[in-house]
């Protein structure tokens, strides 16, 4: 009760006291601004890389870039001149990285959507509606490798798969080196009629592990704080086309399962599409059909050492598309995580198999002030589970730059199980500044289900405030979810139960000189228990205590003190192991060190041993990177937990993967991936070619392979199945 008290006090707080004004009030804010140059279509800039088109010239520098860190505020140790442009067609961006050692510049990712964290790279926010809410991200590494990121919630969620078309090259040179970026206007929504945009940048240098950043310079406020933006003005008449957009696709594919008796391939052939039309500047409405997914990557593996579902994040472009804007509530308040809608729900059957879709319409986007997300798709029978219809509907208004307010429903249940509706209203607020240089952040929503059968009407009531500053972290959640509440196009942990977390973590600076750059501690309290107030888990913990090193290093130890009642027989591992119901007393420890991915390689360990529930485990993780070069990156992990309960209830677990990656050129790479768990004894590798042949079309090849290991050890043929796919975007 000690931590649902404090919790409810501090979120009441965060409703009810006002911020904290300096006296004589708070002085207006002064955003930084940038001026943006036109350029004839004739004379755009080609996107090479190289610089030497003579627009470049003559168009406006943005201004000096201010250090984050190490050492916020001091003036850059490296010189980076930026420039905008843009014609009636594209934005382009040009950005001069200088560089005194060029030969330490880190650019080794060339891979669309590759993680930049090994690299030098430049990062930007584009906020086209200047909402202070919703933007849109790009970065570019040294090595040519471009990504994009769709944010939404003014920071708070992040949809990284997001992909639009646009295009940049980088080149390493003698004194840095320098990059080209053109993002054509059909490619993002914006206000209609807009001159001004909300923009930042931000710059790595990877081996200094320093940061500069062009405005909002602070440690104490994420570079994704979208409010914090500054401002780009000029921008005059473009040309977005009529706003439509459409993606046909064929695929092929042959399959095979090598262990049946007639081991002969199915031949399979498909087609279908998308079709996207920008109904206004700001509002997008999609359309698929005979959708396909065969190019998506395999799932990680993982093993289940508990009695609750096992979570495996979303990966297909089609509900990845726009996917912020059905973003709800404090989905992780109380660290019991509840979704309302969870994409993985539709087209994918409890066992992981597919479900195929015949259609689907989507709509996302802003109308002014106010948020809309619309989904429905019908899915086809496949086995036993009917043909379903399901449907999600979500809206936000907001109520100033700092004030949500909203609602979303969802109808249909993706199992045939029967009729399933789910509404459900959240509340958002922020106060920027709260006390000192902290803000605060507080989320609250209610949800209430509706479906036929043992589980019936049910509700979840979430709550959530964070607070952050420079050395500073708080937050505090609760989660109450009742024993019938059932979101059938949702994802819940843990039903019949009340979740309360408390956290903070404090991250002081040392001294400069040394080779430690910050301290970090971090405690949490959490509780939950059932419906009724009887207690099912009590944690205390140290869940980090340790440093990070200013080449990028960290190293850190965790414990933890832990009740948990189990009210029901449960099985592990090959359900082999039976855990009983009872109450358990744990205490677990753990050490964790990160090698920086600033070197050509990089890597980490974590070692757990202590109690777990009547007995005792020990844990070890390894993961490993080595880019060999641009061309060629190795990675490997491996996870065992060694568990003994007692006589005849042991087992050990084991996980291993590798890769191997080939990165030809920005647009042409092959992915290998091979994966071994001893749970399922399923050995699978997966090959995947992509090659972008031009700015929105893809073609896919993928190999799939799979080996059953039999009790004597030995590996016999699995399942096989090649798939190609090649899909081109039109626009109009």
């Amino acid at each position: 009760m000690l931590v649902r008290t404090h919790a409810l006090i501090l979120l009441s707080l965060a409703v009810t006291l006002p911020a904290q004004q300096p006296a004589g009030g708070e002085a207006p804010r002064v955003r930084r601004t940038a001026q943006i140059g036109r350029v004839a279509e004739a004379e755009a800039p080609r996107i090479d890389g190289h610089m030497e088109d003579p627009c470049w010239v003559e168009a406006p520098a943005i201004g000096e870039l201010t250090m984050v860190e190490p050492w916020e505020g001091r003036a850059p140790g490296q010189r980076t001149v930026v420039k905008l442009l843009h014609d009636r067609d594209n934005l382009y961006v040009g950005l001069w990285c200088f560089d005194d050692q060029p030969e330490r510049i880190r650019s080794s990712m060339r891979a669309r959507d590759a993680r930049l964290d090994p690299d030098d790279r430049v990062e930007i926010l584009l906020d086209p509606f200047e909402d202070r809410r919703t933007a849109y991200f790009f970065q570019i590494g040294a090595g040519g490798s471009i990504g994009d990121i769709l944010i939404s919630n003014n920071g708070g969620k992040f949809d990284k798969p997001w992909d639009t078309i646009w295009s940049g090259a980088s080149t390493v040179t003698a004194e840095g080196w320098m990059a080209e970026i053109a993002i054509p206007f059909r490619s993002i929504p914006r206000r209609e009629g807009a001159r001004t945009w909300g923009f930042n940048l931000k710059r790595y240098v990877r081996t200094r592990n320093e940061e500069y950043q062009w405005a909002n310079a602070s440690q104490a406020v994420s570079f994704f704080r979208v409010s914090e933006c500054g401002t780009m003005e000029g921008i005059g008449a473009i040309d977005a086309g009529i706003g439509l957009e459409v993606v046909p696709y064929v695929a092929a594919g042959v399959s095979r399962d090598r262990s049946a008796v007639d081991r002969g391939w199915d031949v399979d052939a498909d087609a279908g599409g998308e079709a996207y039309y920008r109904v206004s500047p700001s509002m997008t409405l999609a359309t698929t059909f005979f959708t396909d997914f065969a190019e998506t990557e395999d799932d990680g593996r993982q093993i289940n050492l508990n009695r609750f579902p096992l979570f495996f994040p979303e990966k297909r472009d089609f509900f990845l598309e726009g996917i912020g804007y059905f973003g709800f509530g404090a989905s992780s308040a109380g660290g019991s995580s509840v979704l309302p809608f969870f994409s993985r729900r539709i087209g994918l059957a409890l066992d992981g198999s597919k479900i195929p879709l015949l259609a689907g319409v989507k709509l996302t986007g802003q109308a002014g002030p106010l948020e809309v997300g619309l989904l429905d798709v019908q899915a086809d029978a496949a086995g036993a589970i009917d043909s379903e219809n399901l449907a999600v509907a979500r809206a936000k208004y907001a109520i100033g730059d700092e004030t949500t307010v909203g609602m979303i429903g969802t109808n249909g249940d993706p199992t045939s199980a029967g009729e399933n509706q789910l509404v459900g209203a959240d509340f958002y607020h922020r106060v920027p500044r709260f006390f000192g240089d902290m803000d605060l952040r507080a989320t609250i929503d209610g949800m209430a289900s509706a479906a036929q059968g043992a589980s019936g009407d049910g509700e979840s009531f979430g709550a959530q405030i964070d607070s952050r500053g420079r050395e500073w972290e708080i937050g505090a959640g609760v989660r109450w979810v009742s024993d019938d509440f059932n979101p059938a196009l949702g994802f819940v942990r843990r039903r019949g139960s009340r979740a309360e977390t408390c956290k903070v973590q404090w991250m002081p600076r040392l001294a400069e000189g040394g080779a430690i750059r910050t301290f970090n501690l971090r405690v949490a309290l959490g509780r939950q228990e059932t419906w009724e107030g009887a207690a099912q888990n009590v944690d205390l913990a140290i869940e980090k205590l340790g440093f990070d090193f200013h080449s990028g290093d960290s190293v850190f130890v965790y414990w933890r003190d832990s009740f948990e009642r189990v009210e029901s027989d449960f099985t592990l591992f090959r359900s082999s192991t039976t855990v009983l119901a009872d109450d358990y007393r744990t205490r677990r420890g753990g050490l964790q060190a990160l090698a920086t991915e600033g070197r050509e390689w990089n890597g980490s360990v974590r070692l757990e041993t202590g109690q777990f529930f009547d007995g005792h485990s020990d844990e070890v993780q390894l993961e490993g990177e080595w880019r060999a070069s641009a061309l060629l990156h190795f990675g490997g992990g491996y996870q065992t937990a060694k568990v003994d309960l007692g006589p005849g209830r042991a087992f050990d677990t084991q996980i291993a993967s590798l890769r191997v990656d080939l990165h030809f050129t920005p647009a042409v790479s092959l992915r290998n991936l091979v994966q071994f768990d001893n749970e399922s004894n399923v050995l699978g590798w997966q090959s995947r070619l992509r090659w972008i042949y031009a700015p929105g079309c893809d073609f896919f090849a993928v190999l799939g392979t799979s080996w059953q290991r039999e009790d004597d050890g030995s590996m016999a043929a699995g399942e096989q199945a090649l798939e190609l796919k090649v899909s081109h975007s039109l626009r109009f």
